[in-house]
């Protein structure tokens, strides 16, 4: 049996990076990808079954260290023991919209394919099961902290615009100083209008118990 020549791994990741970065994954060809890595097709096919199972490869580091990451932050919101519930929240989003910097600068060539090139692949609604699962989480972590009167329609509404704007960050603000800045005013941004959202609940809480 003939042994498989790993020096051609690194090529055909490189190329396969290139076409999908150039023509997302509906117009990627796997025959462009083996020209620019200078091998044949078949060299592809012996190491990849399809050209999805290549796309998905090529992001698996990025989605293993986006796992790892929430896990870590989904911690922190419950590890804080601050009093002041905002005060615990404003700490815990500071964490969070660090973490996804650091991971966006890990891997940025591979979160501009998950975000704006997946169409078509198996991972094109990868991004969605993401926000979902931290809309969830985040429903269950206000609960504990004897918010559950916020409308958790609306909990998904906001969450999901708060990740649209860390999406954006990739191709608006490929320079790190440049997506720092605006990692901070969006979360100055939202911090504002989480604050208002609670202390508005919490008045009415309020108004709640002084009727009876």
């Amino acid at each position: 049996m003939a042994l498989r020549d790993h020096s051609l791994d690194d090529r055909i990741i490189a190329a396969a990076r290139k076409e999908f970065l150039e023509k997302g994954y509906a117009g990627a060809s796997l025959r462009k990808i083996a020209e620019q890595a200078g091998v044949t097709a078949g060299a592809i096919q012996t190491r990849y079954r399809s050209k999805d199972e290549l796309f998905a490869s090529l992001l698996k580091p990025l989605l293993d260290d986006i796992e790892a990451a929430f896990q870590n932050v989904k911690e922190d919101y419950y590890a804080d023991a601050a009093d002041d519930f905002l005060a615990q929240l404003k700490a815990s989003m500071r964490r969070e919209s660090a973490a996804i910097l650091r991971l966006i600068f890990a891997h940025y060539k591979e979160a501009a394919l998950l975000f704006y090139r997946s169409a078509g692949s198996s991972l094109e609604r990868c991004f969605e099961g993401i926000v979902k699962n931290k809309i969830a989480e985040s429903i269950a972590f206000f609960h504990s902290k004897d918010f559950a009167g916020v409308d958790e329609k609306l909990l998904g509404l906001l969450i999901s615009a708060q990740f649209d704007g860390y999406r954006r960050i990739v191709i608006e603000c490929p320079e790190r100083a440049a997506a720092e800045r605006c990692m901070n005013a969006l979360m100055t941004y939202h911090f504002g209008g989480w604050t208002a959202l609670f202390e508005a609940a919490d008045q009415a809480k309020k108004e709640m118990r002084d009727e009876i």
